[in-house]
């Protein structure tokens, strides 16, 4: 049996940035054809954490990390299931995955 393919997302803009719309629709559609899909929040994207649609996409089996540091700095609060990371977790998502997408 082959091993599970891997998509890493990094989304770098706002909630209101077209962007976001693109990341959910791809991430919906990749976990619908069984791809492993890991998206990493980080500059204005950390904004994207508490967004209802963006969270759905944890039921559906996405993981979803962003960089604390730019949380921070934005003074925004985590949101429930979504893991803290930095930019090391990032690179390990880019070694790790098959493909990366960057939506900046």
């Amino acid at each position: 049996m082959s091993e599970k393919k891997k998509l890493g997302i990094l989304l770098t803009t706002s909630p209101e940035h077209a962007n976001t719309q693109s990341v959910i629709r791809i991430a919906e559609a990749a976990l619908k054809k069984d791809v492993e899909v890991r998206i990493f929040l980080m500059c204005d994207g950390v904004f994207n954490c508490n967004q209802v649609p963006l969270l759905n996409l944890l039921d559906k089996g996405a993981k979803i990390c962003l960089c604390q540091q730019n949380l921070n700095e934005r003074f925004q609060d985590e949101a429930n299931g979504i893991t803290l990371g930095s930019q090391y977790d990032f690179a390990s998502n880019v070694r790790d995955m098959d493909r990366i997408l960057a939506f900046c």
